[in-house]
């Protein structure tokens, strides 16, 4: 028998299941993604909210288990249109992507920063946090890539233009469109943000290396904004 409790926690997923109850995904500090039911949730209104930190306990044996008690453990927090939008694709990225039960504490961390800072940056540097997100969620699966170097292993140039090749990396290109600076700004975790052209091709960049790995089902939140 499993018992845990108090452990910070983001609900990323929620669907209905049998009768009043409630299946959540929630993204953990401690344990990764793990899959609970809420019994009788539906029928009450209940304080478990998307995009706000939670301190949950559950129980149970086996993969599926019961959610026995959550509380906030983070300020309230609305998020709005385009905001929420976003912040439903990164939910849904870790819905699908993740295994279960697996500890990303990093990323745990990475994402509650992304969450908190949403509502307050402008619409560039929206996305490309955004990117940031999803460079660190590749990198934490094994499938990351390696922003200071290219394929060869030579140090990234600030001052010449690359083009990115699937499953090698990074070649020197004069006629390539990804800009040195913006690699080795990804590299350092520099938050100054790209052009509007290089946010595209990052965007872009990012595009095919997520769907080696969400194979052909269709994330249901790029049909709502600027990501797919």
């Amino acid at each position: 028998m499993t018992r845990i409790e108090n452990t910070p926690a983001f609900l990323i997923h929620r669907r209905m299941y049998q009768g009043n109850s409630l299946l959540l995904d929630f993204f953990t500090e401690h344990y990764g993604k793990i899959r609970l039911i809420a019994r009788g949730a539906r029928s009450k209104k209940t304080s478990l909210q998307m995009f706000q930190c939670l301190k949950i306990s559950y129980t149970g044996k086996g993969d599926l288990k019961s959610l026995t008690q959550w509380e906030s453990n983070d300020e309230p927090r609305r998020l709005m249109g385009d905001d929420l939008i976003i912040a439903i694709y990164a939910n849904e990225l870790l819905s699908r992507l993740l295994p279960q039960d697996d500890e990303y504490k990093a990323l745990f961390d990475s994402y509650w920063s992304y969450i908190k800072q949403i509502n307050k940056q402008s619409g560039s540097e929206k996305e490309y946090s955004l990117r940031l997100f999803e460079n660190q969620l590749l990198q934490e699966l094994g499938y990351g890539l390696d922003f200071s170097a290219d394929y060869e292993g030579n140090p990234i140039n600030s001052s010449i233009n690359y083009e990115f090749r699937d499953h090698q990396g990074f070649f020197a290109n004069a006629d390539g469109k990804i800009f040195g600076d913006i690699l080795l700004n990804i590299a350092n975790a520099n938050e100054n943000c790209p052009s509007t052209e290089q946010l595209s091709i990052l965007k872009i960049l990012n595009r095919k290396r997520l769907k080696l790995l969400l194979g052909e089902k269709p994330l249901k939140s790029r049909e709502l904004f600027f990501v797919n």
